[in-house]
């Protein structure tokens, strides 16, 4: 792993963290000059390992896009109460995306598996820089919102469609 310095180093680049945001999906209709502005209203974060970046079931609010390090994702099950982990993710991800537009609580838990350096951007910031930069930004933010839950869902259905058919297959299936 890089040294937190080399890593604070390129964090100072807005060019570089302009890129990185661009590769939000949610953030693919702002220009490089737009990226580059929201990428000032961040702030950078280091996490250590095994601390959380964000806790199901809070109310926090924010985007983390991790520069360095792994963190894990865990939703707990409601059947045993016990944390299932869902993906890992290493540089260049990104969670908490969906908090910058809805106030609901976190919908996981995100724990740090390394040290973790990573760009914070907090949604109160992130609203205060939709407000200077106008309705025609806030319209393309908001429909490209819009595409991506959409995109979300079409997926979520063809799984769930996937997931029963196997599971029928499963129940019906005969013993010889």
């Amino acid at each position: 792993m890089r040294t937190d310095a080399a890593v604070l180093e390129k964090f100072k680049d807005p060019d570089w963290g302009a890129g990185k945001l661009g590769e939000i999906a949610i953030f693919r209709r702002f220009n490089e000059l737009e990226l580059k502005k929201l990428y000032t209203y961040g702030h950078f974060a280091v996490l250590r390992p095994q601390s959380h970046a964000v806790i199901e079931g809070e109310a926090t609010r924010g985007l983390f896009v991790i520069l360095d390090g792994t963190v894990s994702v865990y939703k707990t099950d409601p059947t045993t109460n016990s944390l299932a982990r869902l993906a890992v993710l290493e540089s260049g991800a990104y969670f908490g995306e969906l908090s910058l537009f809805d106030s609901a609580p976190r919908s996981a838990t995100v724990s740090a598996e390394t040290s973790v350096q990573c760009f914070v951007l907090e949604a109160d910031d992130f609203n205060k820089f939709l407000e200077t930069m106008g309705e025609n930004l806030q319209l393309r933010f908001y429909r490209t919102c819009a595409e991506e839950l959409v995109d979300r869902l079409r997926k979520l259905n063809t799984d769930y469609i996937t997931s029963q058919n196997m599971l029928w297959r499963y129940a019906f299936r005969h013993e010889d």
